[in-house]
């Protein structure tokens, strides 16, 4: 009955309570940019887009990108914050520079 449906459930409970774990910074919230400039940045090329640095991503942590990676400013760079579930539960907060794609810390 549940055959299908129980795993999808299980996945979407897990990302919503990963979620909630991981608070927001109010002061890296308001470096964040809106949607539209993240597409403009992504555009103009100063940023390359996210869903080119996925791979890269997962490949480096073994995790799910948890929604939603927001692009921000970070001093004059522009850097991706990313939130990874872990296959053992665990939510890492990544920050990703958004010219490069590297990895520079948790």
């Amino acid at each position: 009955m549940f055959g299908k449906t129980l795993p999808a459930l299980l996945f979407g409970l897990a990302l919503l309570l990963a979620g909630a774990a991981v608070p927001v910074d109010l002061a890296e919230a308001a470096n964040c940019m809106s949607d539209r400039d993240a597409r403009s940045a992504v555009q103009s090329g100063d940023a390359v887009s996210l869903s080119k640095m996925i791979k890269r991503i997962r490949s480096a942590t073994g995790g799910e990108i948890v929604p939603p990676p927001k692009l921000c400013k970070q001093g004059k760079r522009l850097v991706y914050v990313v939130n990874v579930l872990a296959p053992d539960g665990k939510v890492t907060k990544l920050t990703v520079d958004a010219a490069s794609g590297n990895i520079l810390g948790k």
